[in-house]
């Protein structure tokens, strides 16, 4: 009954942070291509490993990055994980730089056992997020200066079910079953900053996205002697049609403000041009995955991640989007001192080191952006040593300043807390 009570309380957080999840906050001007920046992978442990996760398995921690791997969790244990970041991003271009600090709720998650052989894993979290704020200043001998303002803001989120069943104790496989919902806000706009007499255009679109897809997954873990261990994993995203909605608002506002002419009419100065709403999708293509971990033990755990997706042929309401062929590189490594130790708390605290080294999916100026950067944290145990607070720093660079583009140094700061707990215990009294 307590663990119905608890189920049902953390099935509505899960639901209330679906809604804070919903305002997800970036500033750099690439995000306003495709369907955005992508969010950072993973939770607080995997971000620490350089975003590794296809062959991580833990009886500790949630890892939706392959819904197999939720198979290690004990069969009487339950994990709840929440989780906030931080991010720094210091834009540069041959003209000046620019910087922003923000800070949001980043996921909430929870697994648990249904039987002794089939798991779950259910939670909320970023897709992808928008954000920028542009402006080219022009200039014309008959009109004067001219100012192109482009803003963005918005996002994807992504509420996941994820189940897995384990076979022969070794091999597992699993499916995440998604729900992607959230809108994505563009605006374009023409405006004369030294002439209040006239009027300006404006082109606004929202993008609003709500549809369901399905990740599949599966692990080989093997022993090879009481200390080593080694475990391959294999993700496969298959090609999805997202049903989406685009609303488009043209408009032409002239100065002043609503003025009343009469009793039952108001003089508005934005005058709508046109104003079209349309229905199609936005494809989102193959993702393959591989995977690799290698354990000694509980003290050693070292993992590398391969991703492929080709956004070539994607399409958004069939318009034309600067999209490549996309692919990443992830590697991890994490040392515990003595993890049997039954004393010394600092020989229990989890140290964490990674990379990544990726070729985005934006191809701008003929040049395909490269993203790349390093990571590390550690993951502190809590009084039932099951539990653990997580801290992750990953410092990268995205970009280049060739071809008059963007160059982005950031850094985010990751802080999630995973509480361990049993569940579904009938307790008996005598």
């Amino acid at each position: 009954m307590l663990a119905n009570r608890r189920f049902q309380v953390l099935s509505v957080l899960i639901i209330l942070a679906a809604q804070v999840l919903a305002q997800t906050y970036t500033d750099s001007p690439y995000s306003r291509f495709g369907v955005g920046q992508m969010a950072q992978p993973g939770f607080g442990k995997n971000r620490a490993m350089g975003g590794i996760g296809i062959a991580l398995r833990d009886n500790n921690h949630i890892n939706y990055l392959n819904p197999a791997s939720c198979t290690a969790l004990d069969t009487m244990s339950f994990l709840f994980d929440f989780g906030f970041m931080g991010n720094y991003i210091n834009s540069k271009t041959s003209l000046g730089n620019d910087e922003y600090y923000g800070m949001n709720m980043d996921h909430l998650a929870m697994s648990f056992p249904i039987t002794k052989w089939w798991f779950a894993s259910v939670g909320v979290l970023p897709y992808s997020k928008v954000g920028y704020s542009i402006k080219e200043e022009d200039y014309d001998q008959n009109i004067g200066f001219i100012d192109y303002i482009y803003t963005g803001n918005g996002g994807i989120n992504q509420l996941y079910l994820g189940t897995a069943v384990e076979f022969f104790n070794c091999f597992s496989l699993g499916a995440n079953f998604k729900y992607l919902f959230g809108s994505i806000d563009l605006s374009r706009s023409v405006d004369f900053p030294l002439d209040a007499n006239r009027s300006h255009a404006e082109i606004e679109s929202r993008t609003i996205i709500n549809d369901f897809l399905i990740d599949l997954g599966m692990q080989y873990s093997r022993d090879f002697s009481e200390k080593y261990n080694i475990t391959l994993g294999i993700i496969f995203d298959n090609k999805t049609k997202v049903s989406a909605e685009n609303r488009i608002l043209k408009q032409n506002i002239f100065p002043g403000s609503p003025t009343p002419i009469n009793d039952s009419t108001i003089l508005d100065p934005t005058f709508i041009l046109e104003e079209t709403t349309i229905k199609g999708n936005i494809v989102i293509p193959t993702n393959l995955g591989a995977g690799l971990t290698f354990n000694y033990g509980k003290k050693i755990r070292f993992g590398v991640d391969y991703y492929v997706q080709d956004w070539t042929n994607s399409s958004f309401f069939n318009e034309d989007q600067p999209l490549t062929k996309s692919s990443s590189f992830h590697g991890g490594l994490e040392i515990i001192p003595d993890p049997e130790a039954l004393k010394g708390y600092h020989k229990h605290i989890a140290f964490r080191l990674g990379g990544h080294y990726q070729n985005s999916y934006l191809q701008l100026q003929g040049e395909q952006l490269k993203d790349y950067g390093i990571s590390f944290g550690v993951g502190l145990p809590l009084k039932n040593m099951k539990s653990s607070f997580n801290l992750a720093w990953e410092i990268g660079r995205r970009g280049t300043l060739e071809n008059d583009l963007i160059r982005e140094d950031y850094m985010f700061l990751s802080f999630s807390v995973t509480l361990y707990d049993f569940w579904f215990i009938k307790r008996k009294f005598d």
